[in-house]
């Protein structure tokens, strides 16, 4: 054959070979997508309906009976605080100012749970199997409904549309093809299909209570603090400790002492209660034997908040078991489950020591206007501060200062010593709870600090207790215990004062 003729029969054959994937993707348009799209449109319809013509949705299965209902408002998303119920609500409002003609959102709520806190999501997703069930696939009539669990269903599910109709279906077995489906057959007929449901309809109804107990997330953000008061109190506790709100993020300890809190310890303790969510629901309605059961008709610990905007709330946690308190918000009727280690910045603050600041003086040094110091109530020193505005550095916002020192005599003395001193008391801090202690006799130190900006003045004071520790004292408070060897640290700072 010659070359030419033989590039003319390959060329024929490519050009056949063209044609026929061209007819090809004519006939299938083109794309797999199409192929894809072409397959989802053949789900068969058993129901669909709007949402907005649903009455009612009533799920009986193995653990009992719920409906789903149509709502006004959606149901409070938090035991406590600002629920998504709330600010979905001033979402709506807004979305209602910009734009009048844009429908309301339909909200759904289980009957049965009508006043807790419910799981808004959860509920929503399971109310779209009152108004839409598409089956993947048709299985017909079969001669055994056992095969397909459907001679004993998990649950029957019974939808009422507000026009009067009505529309009903069982539930049987996961598909052997598909563990994510279901058989499921309506009612009314004989034919068994493979859909997809709620997987809501075949549990307890208590799987719809939100597991939010305490949301004051939105306080938080608003205020400096999210709580004007805590009171900590339980069988746990040896008695009340209260905690007010101080200036800014700051607490102070109120009862039983008046004293700072320490601001780390308060800080976890409000990060918890700003924010708590179960694990999950150990009970609902519990009657006065369930309670002693759960440990909370006398709780080991107890804490009554009064939230920035006035509100109060009491939480308690009782019993624990397996790993996990049993807990509860006053005024609503679950028994929630808590990781028992979640709980600690809370459960932990038995004593009032365990609240209280462990640190003795926290101002500064260029506060300190006067500093006397007593050793034994046998000799006395005394530092007089004077301080000068620097001109050079000062500006129209922020005044700065010279200082010097002078002791009782006015002779001058080296102000770097005088702050060493003054740095050692401050690095002065309690490790101990004294107990009942009471001080007794003369104290081995004493120190009296006077400031420039009227702030009051601290007295504190170093007791003997036994032979290896001191009680501390500061402004007629006891404060705790430190080590005796404190007061030698204490007094070469001194020496070097003097001198």
């Amino acid at each position: 054959m010659k070359p030419a003729t033989r590039n003319l029969l390959i060329l024929g054959v490519c050009i056949v070979a063209l044609g026929g994937v061209l007819a090809a993707l004519m006939l299938t348009g083109g794309t797999t997508e199409a192929s894809t799209t072409a397959s989802s449109s053949q789900d068969i319809a058993l129901l669909n309906r709007e949402e907005a013509e649903v009455a009612s949705i009533e799920v009986t299965n193995t653990n009992g009976v719920f409906t789903i209902v149509p709502s006004e408002e959606q149901p409070e998303d938090s035991a406590a605080g600002t629920s998504s119920a709330v600010l979905s609500s001033e979402s709506t409002e807004s979305a209602s100012a910009v734009s009048s003609e844009s429908e309301p959102e339909i909200h759904f709520t289980i009957q049965e749970l009508e006043g807790l806190p419910q799981d808004s999501y959860a509920v929503k997703t399971a109310a779209q199997g009152g108004w839409q069930l598409f089956a993947t696939k048709k299985i017909g009539t079969v001669s055994n409904l056992t095969d397909f669990g459907l001679s004993t269903p998990q649950a029957t599910v019974k939808v009422t549309f507000k026009n009067g109709d009505t529309y009903g279906y069982e539930i049987g077995n996961a598909s052997v093809e598909d563990s994510t489906a279901y058989y499921v057959r309506g009612q009314t007929g004989e034919d068994i299909y493979v859909a997809s449901v709620p997987m809501a309809y075949l549990q307890d109804k208590t799987g719809f209570l939100s597991r939010q107990v305490l949301d004051f997330s939105s306080l938080k953000a608003d205020a400096a603090a999210p709580f004007r008061k805590l009171v900590l109190s339980g069988t746990a506790v040896a008695e009340p400790i209260t905690l007010q709100q101080g200036e800014g993020t700051l607490y102070l300890m109120t009862e039983p002492k008046r004293m700072e809190a320490d601001s780390e310890t308060v800080t976890s303790l409000t990060d918890l209660l700003s924010y708590l969510t179960a694990g999950g629901v150990e009970a609902l309605h519990p009657d006065a034997d369930a309670l002693r059961e759960y440990g909370l008709e006398n709780p080991a610990n107890v804490v009554q908040m009064t939230t920035a905007d006035g509100t109060e709330y009491t939480l308690k946690a009782g019993a624990e078991k397996d790993g996990n308190r049993m807990v509860m918000l006053d005024g609503v009727d679950i028994v929630y489950r808590i990781m028992d280690d979640s709980l600690i910045p809370w459960t932990s603050l038995t004593e009032p020591f365990d609240v209280q600041s462990k640190v003795l003086l926290t101002r500064n040094v260029e506060a300190v206007q006067t500093l006397s110091i007593e050793l034994d109530s046998s000799e006395t020193y005394r530092w007089n501060v004077t301080r000068t505005k620097d001109e050079e550095k000062s500006t129209d916002d922020t005044t700065y200062y010279n200082y010097t020192v002078a002791d009782a005599s006015g002779t001058t003395k080296d102000y770097t010593a005088f702050t060493n001193l003054y740095q050692v008391l401050t690095s002065e801090t309690v490790l101990e709870d004294a107990g009942d202690t009471e001080p007794t006799g003369t104290p081995l130190f004493r120190a009296v600090v006077e400031y420039y900006d009227g702030a009051l003045t601290n007295t504190l004071e170093f007791y003997p207790d036994g032979e290896r520790n001191c009680v501390v004292v500061l402004d007629d408070v006891v404060r705790g215990s430190v080590p005796r060897g404190d007061i030698d640290t204490l007094q070469e700072a001194l020496e070097g004062a003097v001198q």
